[in-house]
């Protein structure tokens, strides 16, 4: 009896981890086809989110912690939320600038829980947490925090530059680094 409920716990896992993948799969193919749509001169580029997007995929099927996953879908949530901002003032709608970007990340947050909960990645009979929160959840607030702080450091680097920046791909490379340095934290932590 205890081997049959062993063996449909792995089946369930494996059956999650299995539609996991093919999500992360769907979506990176999803952004690679608008990537190779969209005009390729954006502050923030559709690189940067494609690029979120794999590193989601790839800590989920190397079945790393959630909490580190987390890290990755915060970045995706603020990359593409960024993107959206600028999609938005280049077709000249206005607004305070910070109410926008703040509404486009929280309704890009919900809509990436709300799908992760309908698809079973977490939910009440998850036991992972880390502050009485989901670990995913928790992972996704500081890699958005991290993301939008690097963000507006590079951008800080840039005004301070006569506009332009030290390096090529500065902005990616900072935000990266520092979210790689965030799950290392969480690795070693958590």
């Amino acid at each position: 009896m205890i081997k049959t409920k062993i063996q449909g716990k792995q089946r369930k896992k494996s059956k999650r981890n299995s539609r996991a993948y093919k999500t992360s799969m769907f979506l990176l193919t999803a952004i690679l086809i608008v990537v190779a749509v969209i005009p390729s001169v954006m502050a923030h580029c559709p690189l940067c989110t494609a690029a979120t997007i794999v590193g989601v995929g790839v800590t989920r099927s190397l079945g790393w912690d959630d909490s580190i996953v987390g890290i990755f879908v915060g970045a995706m949530i603020v990359s593409s939320a960024l993107w959206m901002n600028n999609i938005l003032k280049k077709r000249n709608i206005g607004g305070n600038a910070f109410l926008r970007i703040g509404s486009i990340t929280i309704a890009t947050f919900v809509l990436t829980i709300l799908s992760f909960y309908y698809a079973g990645i977490f939910g009440p009979a998850n036991t992972y947490r880390i502050f009485g929160m989901e670990s995913i959840i928790f992972g996704s607030i500081s890699g958005a925090v991290v993301s939008f702080v690097t963000f507006f450091v590079s951008n800080e680097l840039k005004k301070k530059n006569n506009g332009n920046v030290l390096f090529n791909y500065q902005t990616m490379v900072l935000t990266f680094g520092s979210l790689i340095l965030n799950a290392l934290l969480f690795w070693m932590v958590f």
